[in-house]
């Protein structure tokens, strides 16, 4: 039995594999009470530094595929965790004894709400960053690991609700062979990191979720906007 969903193209080209659904949500965490705001602090400090070293290195790595400018879009994610009023705000509600997820989620959804409520288009799309951002970070704190996307035996097609540029820089260029996602902006650095790797994909699928299951077939026809299921 088949099925075709559209959406809104991204990159042209078909692709067809088994469905891979991923998570990119940020994750649940327990609102804890601290009693050592400075153990905490510590920890966070901690915590980012090892998201800038891995960005970098995630960066070295999409900087052989895709070029610098491509990769160069990481680096703002590092850049905004040197931007000196998320840090201060951050710091001061850790010291306040918030625990750090808190802090994080906090601080992020404030930053996202700006960059959205923002008239340029720039500023808006970086809202995604930020939230790319907070749930690496998140993840980090609560030692979650990151969505599996690196390699595969066989070919696949990422479903997903929406994709962050952190996950998009990771994918197994061999054996990745379309995107499906239920939300998207094609302007988005995400997209723009997708069109580099010259990878079908269709955004704005509002049913993607409900139809596929891992394991589908499902073929990507990223030049008239269709995702083809097979299940």
């Amino acid at each position: 039995m088949k099925e075709t969903l559209k959406g809104n193209v991204v990159v042209g080209g078909v692709g067809k594999g088994k469905a891979a659904i991923i998570d990119c949500s940020c994750p649940d965490y327990e609102i804890r009470e601290i009693q050592d705001s400075d153990r905490e602090l510590g920890r966070f400090v901690r915590i980012l530094k090892k998201y800038c070293e891995d960005t970098r290195k995630l960066m070295r790595r999409l900087e052989k595929i895709t070029g610098k400018t491509e990769a160069s879009i990481l680096n703002t994610h590092i850049e905004m965790t040197h931007d000196l009023a998320l840090q201060s705000e951050l710091i001061d509600l850790i010291c306040d004894g918030m625990c750090a997820e808190e802090a994080t989620s906090v601080i992020c959804d404030m930053f996202i709400s700006r960059f959205l409520s923002a008239d340029s288009d720039y500023v808006r799309k970086l809202a995604l960053d930020v939230i790319d951002l907070k749930t690496s970070v998140l993840n980090m704190l609560l030692g979650i690991d990151e969505p599996y996307v690196e390699s595969f035996e066989e070919d696949t097609v990422i479903i997903a609700e929406e994709l962050t540029p952190s996950v998009i820089a990771r994918f197994d260029l061999e054996h990745i062979k379309g995107v499906a996602v239920k939300y998207g902006y094609p302007k988005s650095h995400s997209a723009h990191l997708a069109q580099a790797m010259n990878i079908p994909s269709v955004i704005g699928v509002r049913d993607i979720l409900k139809s596929v299951k891992n394991g589908d077939i499902v073929t990507i026809d990223g030049d008239n906007g269709l995702v083809i299921i097979e299940n």
